[in-house]
């Protein structure tokens, strides 16, 4: 088993700031008006896509094809209510390799996709926590 871990800090009103213990830092935001970062659902649907994207690349690698240029587009469905999940992601992948057919990247997207992708499994994962208070001494 292997265990990741970030800290999500505080900064102001719906602005945070994640970091890993590597260093890695990204903001998260949920204001309308001074944006400084995208909000947690916008980057749970980045992450799916760059989580499968991530395997494409690595097996357009393998195959010794050169990756000119790869973007993946992708839409989120949210349910009405709360929590506003998604109920689907659509990602449609653009990809300009030479010498890479339709069949073979549709191959290599779909093994990214459902078999390899852990963003994409977590999902629906079950979700638990903890809480600690602070209290002045």
């Amino acid at each position: 088993m292997t265990t990741k871990s970030s800290t999500v800090h505080h900064l102001a009103g719906k602005r945070f700031v994640g970091k890993t213990p590597d260093g890695m830092q990204v903001m998260i935001d949920g204001e309308h008006d001074a944006k400084t970062g995208m909000n947690p659902m916008e980057l749970l649907l980045n992450a799916v896509g760059a989580c499968a994207g991530f395997d494409v690349v690595e097996m357009i690698r393998k195959r010794r094809l050169d990756l000119i240029e790869y973007r993946v587009d992708l839409e989120g469905d949210r349910s009405e209510g709360t929590p506003a999940s998604y109920t689907a992601i659509r990602s449609r992948h653009v990809i300009n390799a030479p010498g890479l057919n339709q069949e073979m990247a549709e191959r290599f997207v779909d093994l990214a996709t459902n078999k390899y992708c852990s963003v994409g499994a977590s999902v629906n994962a079950e979700v638990t926590f903890e809480v600690e208070l602070l209290h002045d001494t």
